[in-house]
């Protein structure tokens, strides 16, 4: 019954351009009902969508749904126009229904809303502040969904729960195979269209039939209102002798002659009793198409004749009757009803008898009653394809149509019978319909029953949410088509408030299912409709469209993925028109190089036509009062704010996403984006791409934006205190790449505000101490050694970081743990810097590390306390078996840390010719570094490293001299650096004159050696002066 009621009557009134209006009304209120129950519509999916014997009858309402919504106004009165409407926005009401109860069923916000169709005191945008109203309150929602979700999943299942989620998989495997199976048959379809041949070979490999002449025959009948007929009939008449398949020899099973056993097998399951002639050649031509040729046709008719003759012994004796006749009967029909050939000289009933004549038994006559009944019927009715005749009247519709566009109808005022046709004409279409539902009912109702009996234990346990990801997979293909149309030509408040919670429930349902192909379409096609970045006047739905991504981006921005990036593009465009508006000054304003003011004198005077620059310009004005009226502000900020609450995966894709859209924007490209939406994602390894564009973009003239650029610094200080440090590690990777990337840029505003960020974020994340054993310092700093190591960047960008790494030091230096690789890696390349000032400044911040900051540098203490290293308090004279792990790890990482300034100290020694040479007392002051050093490791205040002693590494732990045992090899871990940085200075080429005295570089070297030994020497056993003997001097 369920399916005789939607199928064949609800469906069908529906559809029918002849119903009456309250017809199609009571339809769609029955449809509403329907599909405002989760229940109801999963039972209707999983016990004929799933079905193979069954129609798709969810799919069918759907589809129904979107072309009512989909139709346009086209009645010549606005009575029948303004009806069109009214249904079009119930049908995309209940389209709405069908994706709230799907919400309601995954148990998401929307899922229960109390109304969808706003009334005249709960209008559009009410309806959309409501939503963005739950965004600014809460948006943990979806995340304790989730949750409960997780919870569920790993607890262990009932018996009864895990035959319900059995029965879910096979029933949505059946779906997924019906599909496919339907699928494959459109497919199959569209090739025997082009080619009979090749059409019956893909459906025989796909296994919708067998390669055997009956089995081909029942498929024709079976879908011969679906099988192109043209190709029916000519494969019906081909030659006796054409085989389908060379390799076979079997005339069945596709040999020689197999299409004549396809044309016998066909005809001879045809039933012709007592049928009048006429009406039995009606009958059977309506299956296929006669085909052209004359051999063909004869071939198909005798077969006919034969068929017909020994089903009806009584009208013919011979078959050659039949056939003589039948052919005269097509001619006639041809002769009557053919439009190309005039009237006088069409065939008349005398000429149709006496071209008839003779051909019975023995040369005798037919009945001449016999032959006019024939000719009249035909001539009232003639032989026609069903697909023709709704081809004719659809054009005959259309041609009325046109005429009622340029000729006056007088129908309307004086009571015409246009009125009276539709309703007998759907009188015809409710007999139709109760003819085919008498017939369903009585081939079905054994299968159905028993069917139906199958399916409840099947599907009673199945919950509705297990269903949902196939149901809008079936739902969101047309539904983007619907809502696209209707919100582009609509002005009407309530039909954009309905089209725009149909883009937020549908965003909501595939971001929560994992359809990221339909998530991603949605927003790209609500991203649109903003109009951000283009140059069209802003509309009601346009700014409604953009306050709707705002409530998408705060409400399910856990689950946007990729889909971030239109979002972050929109909202980029956004703050730009908000900016226009407030009369602010831009951010692309300020960061553009100025050029000089061109004076040329306007022409035109009064009466001059605006250039079309100006006119942008105003149009942009306009659009930005327009949206600064409309959209909060604090939305923009909540969009960044919110990002605290996503997911480690979550975040990751929003930095992702707004990286890339801030590369566009620093590139210029940030409009031509917009209207493209959906640029590449900055995923890892996109950022060699990324850094190409901003390169080839500095060398340019384009004006950068940095409005991403601060939004990524604000999101870096929102997210530094709440994420774990693993998650953070993973977020700054991709953040610091960025930065580092624009610090090098040729804008120097541009770069200057990169530095500045990272500077306050640096001076944020030193603020809280890093525990031993991590290396999250050196990870976050590492933007200002890639700008430092960069070749690309401006000398005032170098300086500049030098500047900020002075700060940090002065004022973090007792919370410094791995940071300090990081600047000493820093300091010295300032050493190797071509210019003077970068050289200067960098061994001047080494001066007054040691001056002012050398306790910090070199404490045994974890980042737990901040005990400061005494020959008093340290561990000197422990046993290195005897220290903890941890112990062992912070004294090694300390050691390593105080190589690290010697090298950067030495650094300045200048060993090499350069092109331009470097002030020789830097060199002198870095020499005289090295005597602190000395004193620091010969009075124990460094410790050597424990457990790594190694010669083949210089960069890592407990690098020393080879051929020491190990205890005397780790004590020369720490002099090593100093004597191979002297022993450099020894060996210099540079010439390093100065004041009359050459060779300053060597003097300064070999003299600060012999002060080290002579100072120091007693603490050097005699095999560790022999490896300095042989290694150094």
């Amino acid at each position: 019954e369920i399916e005789v009621f939607l199928a064949n009557i609800f469906l069908k009134v529906l559809e029918s351009p002849n119903s009456p209006m309250e017809q199609k009304a009571l339809v769609l209120e029955a449809l509403r009902a329907l599909c405002s129950d989760p229940t109801m519509l999963t039972q209707l999916f999983l016990n004929y969508d799933c079905d193979f014997d069954a129609p798709n009858l969810f799919r069918n309402i759907v589809h129904s749904l979107t072309r009512l919504s989909n139709k346009s106004p086209s009645s010549s009165t606005k009575k029948d126009n303004t009806e069109d409407i009214e249904l079009s926005l119930v049908g995309l009401e209940v389209l709405v229904m069908i994706l709230r109860a799907f919400l309601k069923a995954l148990n998401l916000p929307g899922g229960d809303d109390d109304a969808i169709l706003p009334s005249p005191t709960n209008n559009g945008r009410h309806r959309l502040q409501l939503d963005i109203g739950l965004a600014v309150r809460t948006e943990e929602h979806g995340t304790n969904a989730t949750l409960t979700d997780d919870d569920t999943a790993s607890s262990v299942l009932s018996d009864s729960s895990k035959k319900a989620a059995h029965n879910t998989n096979q029933i949505v495997e059946a779906f997924d195979r019906k599909r496919t199976v339907q699928q494959n048959f459109e497919t199959g379809l569209i090739k025997f269209t082009l080619s009979g041949k090749q059409g019956l070979q893909f459906f025989i490999a796909n296994e919708f039939v067998k390669q055997e002449a009956h089995s081909i025959a029942l498929f024709f009948h079976k879908h011969c209102d679906q099988l192109d007929k043209t190709q029916i009939g000519e494969i019906l008449g081909r030659e006796p002798d054409a085989s389908f398949d060379k390799h076979v020899t079997d005339a069945e099973m596709g040999g020689d002659g197999f299409y004549v056993r396809v044309l016998h097998h066909y005809v001879d399951v045809m039933d012709f009793t007592g049928l009048v002639f006429d009406d039995a050649i009606r009958s059977f031509l309506s299956g296929f198409r006669l085909p052209g040729e004359a051999q063909k046709i004869d071939r198909i008719m005798e077969k006919f004749a034969e068929r017909f003759t020994r089903q009806n012994e009584d009208v013919f004796s011979s078959a050659d009757t039949a056939f003589i006749l039948g052919f005269s009967v097509i001619m006639l029909n041809t002769d009557l009803h053919n439009p190309n050939i005039k009237q006088e000289k069409k065939m008349t009933l005398e000429s149709f008898i006496r071209n008839n004549r003779g051909i019975s038994v023995d040369g005798g006559d037919l009945p001449v009653e016999m032959l006019e009944g024939i000719f009249n019927r035909i001539l009232a009715k003639p032989f026609t394809l069903k697909e023709d005749d709704d081809a004719r009247a659809a054009a005959a519709a259309e041609s009325t149509e046109l005429q009622s566009m340029f000729v006056f109808d007088a129908a309307p005022f004086l009571g015409g019978n246009a009125e009276d046709r539709r309703r007998e004409k759907f009188r015809k279409e409710k007999e139709d319909m109760m003819n085919a539902s008498e017939q369903l009912f009585k081939r079905r109702p054994k299968k159905a029953s028993s069917a139906s009996s199958k399916n409840v234990t099947g599907t009673d346990d199945i919950k509705p949410s297990e269903v949902i990801k196939p149901m809008f997979d079936v739902t969101w293909g047309p539904l983007i088509g619907t809502l696209s149309q209707v919100l582009e030509i609509t002005e009407d408040h309530n039909s954009i408030a309905l089209c725009l919670n149909g883009f937020v429930y549908a965003v909501r349902i595939s971001s929560h299912s994992g359809m990221s192909l339909a998530r991603d379409t949605f927003v790209n096609s609500l991203a649109k409709f903003t109009t951000l970045g283009s140059m069209k006047e802003m509309k009601y739905k346009n700014i409604e469209s953009i306050r709707t991504l705002l409530s998408i981006a705060i409400i399910d921005g856990e689950f946007l993925a990729e889909s971030w990036g239109p979002v972050l593009q929109c909202i980029s465009q956004l703050a730009l028109l908000q900016l226009s508006a407030s009369g602010l000054a831009r951010d692309d304003e300020f960061l553009t190089v100025d050029h000089p003011a061109d004076n040329t004198p306007e022409s035109g005077g009064f009466f001059r036509t605006p250039t079309a620059e100006e006119l942008a310009r105003e149009t942009e004005e306009s659009n930005g009062r327009a949206v600064l009226a409309a959209v909060n502000e604090i939305l923009i900020d909540k969009v960044f704010s919110s990002s605290v609450k996503l997911s480690a995966r979550g975040i990751v894709h929003f930095i992702e996403q707004l990286i890339a859209v801030s590369v566009t924007e620093i590139t210029g490209d940030g409009k031509k984006s917009l209207v493209g939406i959906g640029s590449a994602a900055a995923v890892p390894g996109n950022e060699k791409q990324s850094s190409k564009r901003i390169a080839r973009h500095s060398k340019s003239g384009d004006r950068p934006r940095i409005f991403s650029l601060q939004r990524l610094v604000e999101v870096a200080d929102y997210n530094m205190e709440v994420r774990p440090r693993i998650t953070w590690t993973q977020m700054w990777e991709m953040m610091s790449n960025h930065f580092a990337t624009i610090g090098c840029h040729k804008n120097a505003q541009l770069s200057m505000f990169a530095i500045d960020s990272l500077r306050q974020l640096s001076f944020k994340f030193l603020e809280k101490p890093e525990l031993s054993d991590f290396n999250f310092q050196r990870l976050f700093l590492r933007p200002f050694l890639l700008i430092m190591e960069n070749p690309g960047s401006r000398e005032d960008i170098r300086e500049l970081v030098l500047r900020c790494v002075d700060n940090m030091i002065r004022l973090l230096s007792r919370n410094l743990r791995s940071g300090w690789k990081i600047f000493f890696s820093i300091l010295a390349l300032s050493a190797r810097d071509p210019s003077e000032k970068i050289s200067t400044l960098g061994l001047a911040i080494l001066q007054r590390l040691l001056d002012e900051h050398l306790d910090q540098l070199c404490r045994l203490s974890d980042g737990a306390d901040d005990v400061i290293t005494t020959p008093e308090n340290s561990n000197v004279n422990t046993d290195p078996a005897e220290l903890s792990a941890s112990e062992r790890k912070r004294r090694n990482a300390n050691a390593e840390d105080f190589v690290g300034l010697c090298r950067a100290s030495l650094s300045f020694v200048q060993t090499e010719e350069l092109a331009k040479p470097l002030p020789i007392g830097l060199s002198m002051r870095a020499l005289c570094h090295t005597a602190c050093y000395a004193d620091l490791i010969a009075e124990q205040k460094v410790l050597p490293p424990v457990g790594h002693s190694q010669s083949i590494d210089p960069f890592s732990v407990g690098f020393t001299y080879p051929g020491l045992p190990e205890d005397q090899g780790e004590q020369m871990a720490l002099w090593r650096p100093l004597f191979d940085g002297l022993a450099a200075g020894i060996s210099s080429t540079a010439r390093s004159n100065s004041g009359g005295v050459g060779c300053l570089v060597h003097r300064g070297s070999i003299m600060t050696t012999r002060a080290i030994l002579l100072r120091h020497g007693k603490v050097f056993s005699p095999q560790q002066l022999r490896v300095l003997l042989q290694h150094v001097l």
